[in-house]
């Protein structure tokens, strides 16, 4: 059986139900173009899953908010690491996606969805899909992202460049975690103080510096990064 994409969707917005294409547009780096998900930061921007896993459960095509649906492929290359390929496209799969509660009332048992909501992804390189297109599921291809939080928190504060900052929400987008996690956060900050991390380009949701951090200013205004009591994101936010 040839591998091809059997169905399309986006989500223009959150809360929303995904809307079925014909067609879509990726922008690399960024994700889908129009989806909410879509941010350079993120390692969410296309959950992907298969004809046959949405068969097993008994869902139509969408039902878990996908936005790839594809048939034909050995479920043993689906993992992440893997790549997908379709003509100019390329998506790197990440993670996989966690069971939530908005998919609850389909599936009932959320610990039996670990492992088969779908994978997550970003786009490598961008171009056009369209329903029909054949596939190729390439395995191995990039290496999967860290299952440990921690780890991935730490991966995530070294890549931010060196006279920028981030904020609280844009970590966990950037370590694909909910939202809510930002409460977890200072107790990242205060358990890596010694990890050699360029913490001090963490700022709260309006810039503020981190009481958990006293030397921030100073190091902050070596990299360029002027502040009293709060940074100008609109100048040195860092948006990936």
């Amino acid at each position: 059986m040839p591998t091809t994409l059997t169905h399309l969707f986006d989500k223009p917005a959150r809360h929303q139900p995904v809307v079925a294409q014909n067609a879509i547009a990726l922008t690399a780096g960024l994700g889908i173009d129009g989806d909410v998900h879509a941010h350079r930061l993120s390692p969410r921007q296309v959950l992907v899953t298969l004809t046959s896993e949405l068969d097993a459960l008994g869902l139509a095509p969408g039902a878990l908010y996908e936005n790839l649906v594809i048939e034909g492929a050995a479920p043993e290359d689906f993992c992440p690491g893997s790549a997908i390929v379709s003509g100019d496209v390329e998506i790197r799969l990440t993670m996989y996606c966690e069971p939530c509660q908005r998919i609850a009332p389909l599936v009932g048992n959320l610990a039996a969805m670990v492992g088969r909501r779908g994978i997550l992804g970003v786009v490598v390189h961008g171009g056009t899909l369209h329903t029909g297109d054949a596939v190729s599921l390439i395995p191995g291809r990039y290496p999967p992202l860290p299952a440990s939080v921690q780890q991935k928190f730490r991966d995530f504060i070294a890549t931010i460049p060196e006279g920028r900052v981030v904020r609280y929400r844009d970590v966990t987008m950037a370590i694909g975690v909910d939202d809510s996690f930002v409460r977890a956060l200072p107790g990242y900050i205060k358990r890596n103080l010694d990890a050699g991390l360029p913490l001090h380009r963490i700022v709260n949701a309006r810039g503020q510096l981190l009481a958990a951090l006293p030397q921030q200013a100073s190091m902050l205004a070596a990299e360029g990064v002027p502040s009293d009591g709060a940074v100008d994101l609109e100048r040195f936010l860092w948006r990936g």
